[in-house]
């Protein structure tokens, strides 16, 4: 099959709204579509300047290449985003990656609350602070916070990995029933939900495989981890 053609777009986000934007991006993939491919979306290179704050940037992209934005983003950043990776340079909202289902989001700045809500694949790496309920009830996702989150980080997990460089807050794993959790910091407290569990090889590879991917340079060596209290037989 003939791969798709590449192409670039730049978006000015103080000319077009979030929404235009996406209609722009869906518009001019299915113009420049092989349909003889099996590729759900050519690959698109994305820029976007003017972002000030504005809600939903990025919001159900799907396929879509690289995406690199600059400036501050609102909530629901790049919800349900899939199959590309994303590079934003400056801070996130409220539940940004919300239900990610693949693909990288990259994030030089910081977050506010509920970073990776319900992902169910993928990676999210965040350079700075996240807010409280980081990798809210996620499915499978994974989230890379380097600097310190807030508290109920993990509320309600069922599957997945938070990487946490730095410290959280209370109530570290709430609710928890999946997945794990590393964390280099101290927690203010821990839920009885999840216990400290002995450190193995196959957790240092998937550390260190994490951090790589999100450009973080560090061994993992200092890190414990957390999973859900094993139920007694």
């Amino acid at each position: 099959m003939d791969k798709p053609l590449e192409s670039s777009l730049h978006f000015d986000l103080e000319k077009v709204s979030p929404s235009e934007m996406l209609t722009a991006i869906q518009l001019h993939c299915s113009r420049i579509a092989n349909p003889l491919s099996d590729a759900e979306c050519p690959s698109v290179s994305v820029n976007i300047s003017g972002a000030r704050g504005q809600d939903f940037i990025g919001a159900g992209l799907r396929a879509i290449g690289v995406v690199a934005v600059q400036g501050a983003i609102g909530d629901f950043g790049f919800c349900s985003f899939g199959d590309g990776a994303c590079h934003v340079e400056g801070n996130v909202g409220d539940f940004f990656g919300h239900s990610i289902a693949s693909g990288v989001l990259l994030v030089r700045g910081h977050a506010k609350k509920a970073v990776g809500a319900l992902g169910a694949g993928g990676l999210i790496s965040i350079y700075g602070n996240a807010g409280d309920r980081t990798a809210l009830g996620m499915q499978g996702a994974d989230v890379v916070i380097r600097g310190s989150v807030g508290s109920y980080a993990g509320l309600g997990m069922q599957s997945g990995t938070l990487v946490l460089c730095g410290t959280a807050g209370k109530q570290l794993g709430q609710g928890m029933c999946g997945g794990a959790i590393y964390i280099r910091g101290e927690a203010e407290s821990i839920s009885s939900n999840i216990e400290e569990q002995r450190m193995r090889e196959p957790d240092r590879l998937k550390i260190g495989m994490l951090l790589l991917k999100s450009d973080i340079k560090s061994a993992g060596k200092e890190f414990r981890v957390f999973r859900p209290v094993r139920e007694e037989v």
